[in-house]
């Protein structure tokens, strides 16, 4: 793979995780989309672990699909592959960001960047 080649893989992975994330987001959160973490922050309220540790639990959840992928070579489950954590992993990711920042407004922003 070459640099242009790894762009648009970017590209594409990035695309995907954003329709997902919109199709998800929608089932979890509720068509008005106000409660953008609301599956998160019901195990808050049940008093399991902080919303933070709720989408840590779930982030290495991926991260572990994955180390079974690198060990194994291959995922049992049908039609959820590597790519799939992977595109999980960068949504759960977007989801502690956008959580964090809507908590804390010192929270970094991320600039537009060049380019």
């Amino acid at each position: 793979m070459n640099q242009k080649e790894l762009l648009e893989h970017h590209k594409q992975i990035c695309g995907d995780a954003y329709e997902l994330m919109k199709k998800k987001n929608h089932d979890y959160a509720g068509k008005d989309g106000t409660t953008p973490f609301a599956n998160f922050e019901k195990a808050e309220m049940m008093g399991l672990c902080s919303t933070e540790s709720g989408m840590m639990v779930r982030i290495l959840d991926k991260i572990s699909r994955i180390t079974t992928y690198i060990d194994a070579g291959e995922l049992k489950v049908e039609n959820e592959g590597y790519n799939d954590a992977v595109i999980d992993l960068v949504n759960y990711l977007v989801l502690f960001s956008g959580y964090i920042k809507s908590k804390d407004k010192k929270a970094p922003k991320f600039p537009k960047r060049a380019g």
